[in-house]
């Protein structure tokens, strides 16, 4: 199986991937027709899709009578979390600020969700003073 990384999901594949989560598990003719609306993809173009996320590590089979059902091998927060942190890592150098100002620039927030941002800042400002506080100062 190969190595996965997530940074290798093409945005065709993310479509995939998020209807295979949805979905939970799932055929190939299963998956076409949750994404024909959308994507408007063939059955053959799914099948290698899926083909290829078998051998990226990112969904598994197994076979149900003569046809085989598909699931996902990654939970889909996980696979955020490592685009993201990849994302952040590569493109920006590791700092955050950048993505925080440009996602406040191009998306309109819901108060719940500006103060769902302030609960999470000022808990990860809280955690970083109690971890300030608690080290011991080194001797010069």
């Amino acid at each position: 199986m190969a190595k996965q990384n997530e940074r290798d999901l093409s945005k065709a594949e993310w479509a995939l991937m998020s209807a295979l989560w949805a979905r939970e598990r799932g055929t190939a003719t299963e998956i076409q027709k949750d994404l024909q609306d959308t994507q408007g993809w063939a059955y053959s173009t799914v099948k290698t899709m899926l083909d290829r996320l078998v051998e990226k590590g990112f969904v598994s089979f197994r076979r149900v009578g003569n046809v085989y059902e598909y699931f996902p091998s990654v939970h889909r927060k996980s696979a955020i979390a490592r685009a993201l942190d990849d994302m952040i890592d590569r493109v920006l150098d590791g700092a955050i600020t950048p993505f925080f100002s440009r996602l406040l620039e191009r998306r309109q927030l819901k108060a719940s969700e500006v103060e769902e941002l302030k609960s999470i800042l000022n808990q990860h400002g809280q955690d970083a003073s109690d971890s300030d506080s608690n080290e011991t100062p080194r001797e010069t």
